[in-house]
């Protein structure tokens, strides 16, 4: 369709996540992971003050308090975005976005400093969802946009995220910046976190990324793919090891 004509895009409301979430999973086709069900703890964290208050500039004290509050989730949770787009205050869409708590796991042996940079400078786009009747008009682009420009305020360095090698998505991403990588290509990390670490593609899927702010190139690993283990899917939860991310996708040191 052409353009819906004005397309507002704004922190998603409790009853927003509430509402909308588990349907934005199913169009994205992450509904049946566990990730589809996070929408309850998103909605939860939004009414307790937690979800995204630690994305201003100087927000350290944010995200210690929201540490402090709900440990590595509540972290998670303050440095999370769940934007919506509305049309005629009626709902065409919604965006998800947020660190990976398994990847600030992960970093634990190289301390505290490490998994702090991950915690701020990295950010993965879980959930891109525009109703059916409102596609091909930019709207997917406004939300994608919106949630860089919140995240280059944040001092997020690097977005990325992850597709099914048969979606099509390379002309959408290519036109906005973001560089889909090769079946098997994995991001550096090392620019953001400070120590050397890798983020690999879980099986089937392809990883996207693009520099936000004053971030680094996007740096392709050789020989990044360690597909070995099936993919697993989950929200980032730090209290459930079978939940580890929002689509699987594995870190892991570099030697």
């Amino acid at each position: 369709m052409g353009s819906p004509g004005r397309v507002t895009i704004s922190y998603a409301s409790a009853a927003e996540i509430e509402g909308n979430y588990r349907r934005w999973c199913a169009m994205a086709g992450v509904g049946e992971t566990p990730l589809g069900g996070y929408g309850r703890e998103l909605a939860q964290a939004q009414r307790r003050g937690l979800l995204a208050s630690g994305m201003a500039p100087s927000a350290v004290r944010a995200i210690s308090a929201a540490a402090s509050r709900g440990g590595l989730a509540g972290a998670v949770a303050a440095r999370s975005l769940v934007l919506v787009a509305q049309h005629e205050r009626e709902v065409i869409g919604g965006l998800y976005a947020g660190p990976e708590a398994f990847v600030v796991q992960r970093l634990q042996p190289w301390g505290t400093a490490a998994q702090a940079r991950a915690l701020v400078g990295l950010m993965k786009v879980g959930v891109l969802a525009v109703e059916p009747e409102f596609r091909n008009a930019g709207v997917g682009a406004k939300l994608l946009r919106c949630a860089a420009d919140r995240a280059a305020t944040g001092r997020v360095r690097l977005m990325y995220g992850s597709c099914t090698p048969g979606a099509d998505l390379d002309g959408f991403c290519a036109d906005r910046g973001v560089r889909v990588l090769g079946p098997g290509e994995g991001i550096d990390l090392s620019p953001v976190v400070g120590v050397p670490a890798e983020l690999d593609p879980a099986k089937g899927e392809r990883l996207a990324a693009v520099a936000v702010g004053d971030g680094p190139p996007v740096a392709l690993s050789v020989g990044a793919t360690d597909n070995r283990a099936p993919a697993e899917n989950g929200p980032p939860s730090a209290n459930d090891s079978r939940r580890r991310a929002a689509t699987g996708n594995r870190a892991r040191r570099r030697s």
